[in-house]
């Protein structure tokens, strides 16, 4: 008979080890919170205007003249800038027709000799100094002011009759103050010379009112500076301000013989009646046409 087995024996379970403590929960200490940063204050430029701007556009080019090209200064910038602005005036209107018929030339720089001729007037300030004495300044806006409103009434009667349009005439009388006063000259004086009908169709305004108007404004544009404006250039050497002075008018000589340039295509010799020589004290008045020689008697 097979003998029965005996049932295995179970073997003890293994005594459980107690469960390890758990360390108590260290309490993290909070992040530091970023301070923003305080707001930065934006420190205003001060930005060059006017002819100071002009200056520091012109120098560099002016710097890199051969020194056989600079003339010796035998100059007037505030004539000088008066002539330039009378010349670039004459030819504006013809821009299209110079382009096309004198395409070697630089036109952008032709049409921007003006502000050329006021960095010349801001360098020799730069040597010469204001010399001018208020009294006097009081005097020339006094009579900038005359002028202005002597101007600005005819082109009211100009507008009416349709030579003149409101629209450019309104644009002037815009603005107060003393360089105001001076823009207001010079603005008027070039719409007068734009429509050479509005000298036909009055006689209280004469050509040397025009021409007195625009020498004022110029004038007074380079006597009289923006309140707070500053330069950021470092004050100058005198021997460093004599050079940018002299290589700045340089470049002006040389820049006007453009300008002429296209006025001889223009006008041929009748060319400084429309655009004076740059030292020229007087615009060249209109030739009179000469009566043709008599017929030889047979």
């Amino acid at each position: 008979m097979p003998v029965a087995k005996k049932p295995a024996a179970k073997k003890p379970a293994a005594a459980k080890k107690p469960a390890a403590a758990k360390k108590p929960a260290v309490a993290k200490k909070p992040a530091p919170v970023a301070k923003k940063p305080a707001p930065v204050v934006p420190v205003p430029k001060v930005t060059a205007v006017g002819s100071e701007a002009a200056y520091l556009r012109y120098l560099p080019l002016a710097e890199k003249l051969p020194a056989a090209e600079v003339l010796p200064y035998r100059f007037d910038a505030v004539l000088a800038a008066h002539n330039v602005q009378l010349g670039v005036t004459a030819l504006t209107p013809h821009r299209a027709l110079l382009l096309k018929a004198l395409p070697l030339l630089d036109h952008p720089a032709l049409f921007d000799t003006l502000a050329l001729a006021e960095a010349v007037v801001f360098a020799a300030l730069q040597v010469e100094g204001k010399a001018q004495s208020l009294g006097e300044t009081r005097a020339l806006l006094g009579e900038a002011s005359k002028l202005r409103q002597l101007l600005l009434g005819m082109a009211d009667s100009l507008v009416a009759a349709e030579i003149f349009k409101a629209a450019a005439v309104d644009k002037i009388r815009v603005g107060r103050g003393p360089i105001d006063t001076a823009r207001d000259c010079i603005e008027l004086a070039a719409l007068y010379g734009k429509h050479p009908q509005a000298m036909k169709e009055q006689r209280l305004v004469r050509p040397e009112h025009i021409q007195r108007a625009s020498e004022l404004g110029t004038l007074l544009l380079h006597r009289l500076k923006p309140g707070g404006g500053r330069s950021k250039e470092p004050a100058r050497a005198d021997a460093a301000a004599v050079t940018a002075r002299d290589r700045l008018a340089s470049l002006l000589w040389q820049r006007y013989r453009d300008v002429r340039r296209a006025a001889f295509y223009l006008w041929a010799d009748d060319l400084d009646t429309h655009v004076p020589p740059l030292l020229a004290r007087q615009r060249a008045r209109p030739k009179k046409p000469t009566a043709p020689a008599p017929a030889p008697s047979k």
